[in-house]
């Protein structure tokens, strides 16, 4: 996402990769120990909200390269940490995991809503990073769907939704106004709600984890997360302009500890999640 002008692109080989800020044994991986009870499985009707579809999208793509920046690309970032992240969720938790692409492809913003809802998920999460023309800008930051509040929200926004130009057919998407989004987020209320608790705990995990610094929890309108009929985030892993910041990002140690900040997310996510399914299920 390009913030404040044009991304430099400029090459920097002298600044070496900080230390990750935990190391794999003192940053663990959270498992139904890790809290006193563990929730049961819903009773009766409940047991067909139960969370056991994570669909995983890896932001860009094919042609779609995204952010490029000191020698690595969106894309490949993208997919890493997807893959990682699935990973996880399947062999810890045992869900069942759905990735808009598992490749280098191109998906269109409206296919990977659509897939998501086609395989039943029942979390959306879309990863991406940023980008930005101050190459000091660094950080994470989570969006759920709704209206921006500021302009580095919307800048944000229009990046990630103007690759809709790569599409064949971008005229499909004009109908996705200011009005359309705000019935939308009427409608879909709950899960906004959901959504941003998701995001919320997503960027707990950065910062109390990973020691990284969060831009905070915002609200956008990306047409990735219109689509998808269910909690939906989108969560930028930080920024591929900063010369720092990519070589984390592009480290199989960076890429381990995002993937592992995004699934301690979800697991604090689905153990809240399933709770109140139990007691509305009574």
């Amino acid at each position: 996402a390009v913030e404040g002008g044009t991304p430099a692109y400029a090459e920097d080989t002298h600044i070496a990769l900080p230390r990750p800020a935990a190391s794999a044994s003192s940053f663990p991986v959270r498992t139904a120990s890790h809290t006193e009870q563990a929730p049961t499985t819903p009773p009766g009707g409940a047991e067909r909200w139960r969370l056991d579809t994570v669909v995983i999208d890896a932001g860009h793509g094919g042609h779609d390269v995204g952010a490029a920046a000191n020698g690595i690309r969106e894309k490949d970032v993208t997919l890493a940490v997807a893959r990682r992240l699935g990973h996880l969720l399947e062999t810890q938790l045992g869900l069942n995991i759905i990735y808009t692409r598992d490749d280098d492809r191109f998906i269109t913003l409206k296919n990977r809503g659509k897939i998501a809802n086609e395989a039943g998920g029942k979390l959306f999460i879309s990863i991406h990073a940023n980008a930005a023309g101050n190459r000091t800008a660094h950080g994470t930051e989570t969006y759920f769907l709704g209206m921006h509040k500021n302009t580095a929200a919307q800048n944000v926004m229009q990046r990630e939704n103007s690759v809709v130009r790569l599409e064949n057919d971008p005229d499909q998407y004009e109908h996705l106004d200011e009005k359309a989004l705000i019935l939308r987020t009427l409608a879909n209320s709950a899960y906004m709600r959901q959504a941003e608790q998701l995001a919320a705990a997503v960027e707990g995990e950065f910062e109390g984890g990973l020691k990284r610094t969060s831009r905070g929890v915002k609200q956008a309108g990306f047409y990735v997360l219109w689509g998808a009929s269910m909690p939906a985030v989108l969560v930028e892993l930080g920024f591929v302009t900063n010369p720092t910041e990519a070589r984390f990002l592009s480290s199989d140690a960076g890429q381990a500890h995002l993937a592992r900040a995004l699934y301690n997310a979800v697991f604090q996510f689905k153990q809240q999640y399933e709770k109140g399914l139990h007691v509305s299920a009574r």
